[in-house]
């Protein structure tokens, strides 16, 4: 007869357990949401696809729009390591986006916040926050690339992220194009030339 398991469970072991099958469930539903769309989010459906209980499920996530929340919460934009080089890191970061946007799931997902967001104050909210999120580090490089003088004081910061990332949003969500690599090279050369800074030889 196997022994029985007398003593109170630990507040450490639950909190890895919930944490685990949180994580489990929010994996599979990221999948359902970019493989067969928001409508397919369902706790019936994520707890198929995670091996999550429904009754855990329910007790997470008490209705679909709490699902769908923190479905989207858990969706990070693609980042790059920094090297210190300006155009280095510039075109590694806008490379990344590209990726995220042509190969990987992030376009589908910004449609999908979008759609939801226009009736959902708490979705519109969350988007707000998730693209503020996603554009903070190219904002990040350029006003460390202005205390460093390798652009110029009076450099409007918005206005500067919105000429290297805007391109490849529109591109990619709007007219649908395949964004190709050279593309990333090309906006980020022509934003550094329009400020002065050499990029022959770099």
């Amino acid at each position: 007869m196997p022994a029985t398991r007398l003593e109170p469970v630990q507040p450490a072991d639950v909190d890895s357990r919930i944490v685990r099958t949180r994580a489990a469930a929010l994996v599979a539903a990221r999948e359902v949401l970019v493989n067969e769309g928001i409508a397919a989010v369902t706790h019936l459906v994520v707890a198929e696809r995670s091996g999550v209980g429904r009754k855990t499920m329910y007790r997470h996530w008490p209705t679909v729009d709490d699902l769908l929340y923190d479905t989207f919460s858990s969706a990070n934009f693609p980042q790059a390591i920094q090297t210190g080089h300006l155009r280095t890191d510039l075109v590694a970061h806008l490379e990344a986006l590209r990726r995220g946007l042509v190969d990987g799931p992030l376009a589908y997902l910004v449609h999908a916040l979008n759609e939801r967001a226009a009736n959902d104050p708490r979705i519109a909210q969350l988007r707000d926050r998730l693209t503020e999120e996603g554009c903070q580090p190219v904002r990040d490089l350029l006003r460390k690339a202005v205390r460093s003088h390798e652009l110029p004081a009076g450099l409007n910061i918005e206005d500067a992220a919105s000429f290297l990332e805007g391109p490849l949003f529109y591109r990619t969500l709007v007219r649908n194009e395949a964004v190709k690599r050279n593309v990333v090279v090309a906006i980020v050369d022509r934003f550094l030339s329009a400020h002065g800074v050499a990029t022959v030889g770099r």
